[in-house]
């Protein structure tokens, strides 16, 4: 049990910017809208995917369509998204996908566990006095766990050119929410969206 509760406490439902790279031209562009395409192998993936990112880039005012609500399917190729962002009249696309999934050992050591046995002191100073005596009730000993880790990225294209203009890499230790997994992600993109500047 107190296993279960400690690689519990060690897992952590938060991506972390792994690498981020923006084009410095980018901000002297005159650019309006996105489409937001995200790379999965079923439609309902990229649909939930599209639409969470979607509405977090609308919700920081930034004119945004979900790809998914023009053309289903999941093989889509580059001149699909070029008529996709033609069709809504926008000149960026943002592409979602997959970049790699890694498993490592790693050693955690033991930890001991206390309790705290009271002993009143005795004599005119210490009348009235509790102090507590450290006692070990039980410990863990020193285990390997396997870590799997998964890796997504983001990239900012301009159809026109097709040249990229952001990239962000965000990676996480590997749920079984995927929902929750989704929100990470997207939150880390729209935090290095933040810092490089494209959001307020």
């Amino acid at each position: 049990m107190l296993l279960m509760i400690f690689l519990a406490g060690c897992s952590s439902n938060k991506a972390t910017v792994e690498k981020s790279w923006v084009d410095p031209s980018v901000h002297t562009k005159d650019l309006h809208g996105v489409l937001v395409l995200a790379i999965a192998t079923t439609f309902e993936g990229r649909q939930a995917f599209e639409q969470e990112f979607t509405q977090a880039l609308v919700k920081e005012g930034i004119h945004a369509i979900a790809s998914y609500t023009l053309m289903g399917g999941t093989e889509i190729t580059k001149e699909d998204a070029a008529a996709m962002a033609t069709k809504a009249e926008v000149d960026t696309v943002l592409v979602s996908l997959f970049a790699g999934r890694d498993e490592s050992a790693v050693l955690h050591p033991g930890r001991k566990y206390y309790r705290y046995a009271p002993v009143y002191g005795g004599g005119y100073y210490g009348r009235g006095r509790v102090y507590g005596v450290p006692y070990q009730v039980g410990q863990t000993s020193d285990f390997w766990a396997e870590h799997k880790s998964i890796h997504l990225t983001a990239q900012l294209y301009e159809i026109k050119t097709e040249k990229r203009l952001w990239q962000v890499n965000s990676g996480m230790e590997e749920q079984s929410d995927v929902a929750s997994m989704r929100s990470a992600f997207i939150k880390s993109f729209m935090k290095d969206l933040s810092d490089q500047g494209f959001v307020d």
